[in-house]
């Protein structure tokens, strides 16, 4: 799936199935998705539920939504840490919501990010990152000024130029090609089709700011969605020298070997890089 060639309209309902073959890729339980194109474009899916544990008013033209992290203190990381980057950073982010008695999600359209803090708010003693999220109104739609109104103060709006890192599709899916798009983490090879497969590439060292990683083969490796999730969220590191694999929960998959091609030029010093800059264990 390409993010320009995907057709989702404002108010669509969706089942788990039909969110899995609209983005070819299924749903992780996570309120926050991180997820990727085809051509390797980062873009979020948001879930939002009635029956969840934070209640997110999610009506207005702008309205609040609460991190990831049902347990402890929330922490800016993972998919909190990639929605509080789309604040400075845009990209796309879907939102989707179902209510109560619902098994369907209703797709609400795009947001972005305009703020977020954090603070114990409702939730008693946890801290908890709570982000304003303001729609993407399409066809004409119009919203009321009262519903605009955000629930944390304004944010100051001044005018930017946005910058793009180009990727090297073409590096990657060459990468993905070598490897017969299966899985440097896990072995297994995801399919779109009958006959096609299914991988994607994964920066070590992310590019763009703040890391500022390069688009090099060194720099990447194939991954399955779960995993590529995984390496994203920080639940997954490989030492540089061994390519021994530790893994947060997945008993099947700590301690085993990453798979590397022999003319797979991966270098040691992103793996380390990933290591101590995003894991997160």
């Amino acid at each position: 799936m390409k993010l320009a060639d995907l057709s989702l309209e404002s108010g669509e309902r969706l089942s788990s199935s039909d969110l899995r073959d609209r983005f070819d890729r299924g749903m992780t339980g996570r309120g926050i998705e991180i997820c990727y194109d085809d051509d390797d474009q980062r873009y979020l899916r948001l879930f939002s539920s009635d029956t969840g544990p934070y209640a997110d008013d999610v009506t207005g033209g702008q309205f609040t939504y609460i991190g990831e992290g049902q347990t402890g203190d929330q922490t800016l990381t993972g998919g909190n840490r990639f929605l509080a980057n789309a604040k400075d950073r845009p990209l796309p982010i879907f939102f989707f919501h179902r209510s109560d008695g619902d098994d369907d999600w209703e797709y609400q359209g795009r947001v972005s990010v305009v703020d977020y803090d954090s603070g114990p708010f409702d939730t008693g003693d946890r801290t908890v990152y709570r982000f304003v999220l303001e729609r993407h109104y399409e066809h004409g739609e119009q919203v009321d000024d009262a519903e605009a109104t955000p629930d944390l103060s304004a944010a100051e709006r001044v005018e930017t130029t946005r910058s793009r890192v180009i990727r090297n599709t073409t590096l990657a899916t060459d990468l993905k090609e070598r490897y017969s798009h299966t899985c440097q983490v896990c072995g297994e090879r995801r399919r779109r089709g009958v006959d096609e497969g299914y991988a994607e590439a994964h920066h070590l060292r992310p590019l763009g700011r703040p890391h500022d990683g390069p688009d090099t083969e060194g720099n990447i490796v194939v991954l399955c969605p779960d995993h590529h999730a995984d390496f994203d969220y920080g639940m997954l590191a490989v030492d540089p020298k061994t390519y021994t694999i530790a893994h947060a929960y997945e008993r099947d998959i700590d301690g085993t070997e990453l798979f590397v091609r022999a003319d797979h030029d991966l270098d040691g010093s992103f793996l380390d890089y990933h290591n101590r800059e995003i894991a997160s264990f």
